[in-house]
């Protein structure tokens, strides 16, 4: 089997994006994958298991950070695949098989209030093991409601 086309390349990424049981629990989907930007995003709409404040109806802080990680996880997980460059596929998808988060912050910088939320997430450094990831999350308004830097090793 050869090595996906860019367009297989997206459709994986999305169907693996889809696949993960907790962004399907919170209804966090892909919205659009910029290979040679390499940007991200991923949009949820406000649900009441989604509330952390149930006076404000605002958005649970751990959803915040949530929906910050896996953006900018998937986003160092495509740098970290283009990265490793002319390296076979099957070597490819086991060490990304690895990736995980080992610093992230999060800066709250408004409550999370909006009916839809938007979770963008960009490489600051792409590196032989460690990719680090600038995520931002805004509402409907286009408010900016938290952002986050988050290192992933792979």
């Amino acid at each position: 089997m050869t090595e996906p086309s860019p367009n297989e390349f997206q459709e994986l990424v999305k169907g693996f994006f889809e696949q993960i049981p907790f962004n399907q629990q919170i209804g966090l989907e892909m919205r659009n994958l910029d290979l040679e930007a390499l940007t991200l995003s991923a949009g949820f709409e406000l649900k009441p298991q989604l509330i952390g404040n149930i006076w404000k109806n605002i958005l649970h802080g751990g959803v915040i950070a949530t929906a910050l990680d896996t953006v900018g996880g998937l986003t160092a997980m495509v740098a970290a695949y283009q990265r490793m460059g002319d390296v076979h596929w099957k070597e490819k998808a086991s060490r990304l098989s690895k990736l995980g988060t080992v610093d992230m912050r999060v800066d709250y910088l408004k409550p999370g209030r909006g009916e839809h939320f938007l979770c963008e997430g960009s490489i600051l450094r792409a590196g032989n093991k460690l990719v680090v990831t600038r995520m931002e999350l805004s509402n409907d308004k286009d408010e900016l409601i938290a952002t986050g830097t988050a290192t992933y090793l792979y």
